[in-house]
């Protein structure tokens, strides 16, 4: 393995008004997901997700903290996934050059929505959310 993890900081935006979660879909992808991006060395966890998130949606959030991690192992790569619960405080729905489509879904849909089963813990945190 060469570089050890590749850390990727996962947004579960919610809107509490609504009680609806955001996924979206990369430019080229056929399925929804959460809204993830890298961590870059020496960036503090906050700074990453509340920059991705702007730079993906237009929001602003507001990182409510973790809720769940992921180590993943794929051939000689070790990723670690990092998920944490956030509120659009403000901004408007603006799509960052790399995003092709943002919705908002229930969060009873939200397996169905992106076409993957989630693991426990984390789809019954979401759920809940509802």
């Amino acid at each position: 393995m060469e570089n050890g993890f590749i850390v990727k900081i996962v947004g579960i935006i919610f809107d509490p008004k609504e009680r609806k979660v955001l996924v979206g879909k990369n430019k080229g992808d056929e399925k929804y997901s959460f809204l993830e991006g890298d961590l870059d060395h020496g960036e503090d966890l906050d700074k990453c997700l509340k920059r991705t998130t702007e730079e993906k949606t237009g929001f602003t959030i507001h990182n409510l903290g973790s809720i769940y991690a992921k180590n993943c192992i794929k051939e000689d790569k070790q990723l670690l996934e990092l998920f944490f619960l956030c509120e659009a405080t403000e901004g408007e729905e603006k799509l960052g050059s790399n995003v092709q489509e943002i919705i908002w879904v229930k969060p009873s849909k939200i397996e169905e929505t992106i076409e993957e089963k989630l693991p426990s813990r984390l789809r019954e945190y979401i759920i809940n959310l509802e």
